[in-house]
């Protein structure tokens, strides 16, 4: 459970740091493919699987409850429900230079590369990569 905590609080303060929208995730089924949450342009607050305090009951998820995530301007987020025990996230920021990964199985969050757009400005990409990196920490 503190492993939960650990990622959600780091996706929460990686978003505080700026992005916006992609929309709402209502149904993020398991799936090692990343969710786009935050879209580096225009906060904004998106719900994940009905949002805060709503029941998730699909089977083998890692998400047991919806939750909210505030996006900044400027920030790209993006997550993986990969199974019941492995929940990845993955985020940067389109003014900085590097990504974060974190998991569930590692339970912190680590800077994953150095990103790829122009002035080193992350972008949806670099983030996706650094979501699906993840899995293997």
């Amino acid at each position: 459970m503190k492993k939960t905590y650990t990622v959600l609080a780091a996706m929460a303060l990686v978003s505080a740091a700026g992005s916006a929208q992609a929309a709402d995730v209502a149904d993020p089924a398991p799936s090692a493919t990343p969710n786009a949450i935050c879209a580096g342009s225009t906060a904004t607050k998106w719900n994940v699987a009905g949002g805060p305090g709503t029941p998730y009951t699909t089977s083998d998820s890692f998400i047991k409850v919806g939750f909210a995530v505030q996006c900044s301007a400027n920030t790209h987020v993006a997550f993986a429900n990969v199974s019941g025990t492995l929940f990845t996230v993955g985020a940067g920021s389109a003014k900085g230079n590097q990504t974060v990964k974190g998991s569930s199985n590692g339970g912190a969050v680590v800077t994953h590369t150095k990103c790829t757009g122009t002035n080193d400005a992350c972008g949806a990409t670099d983030v996706t990569a650094a979501t699906s990196a993840a899995s293997s920490m």
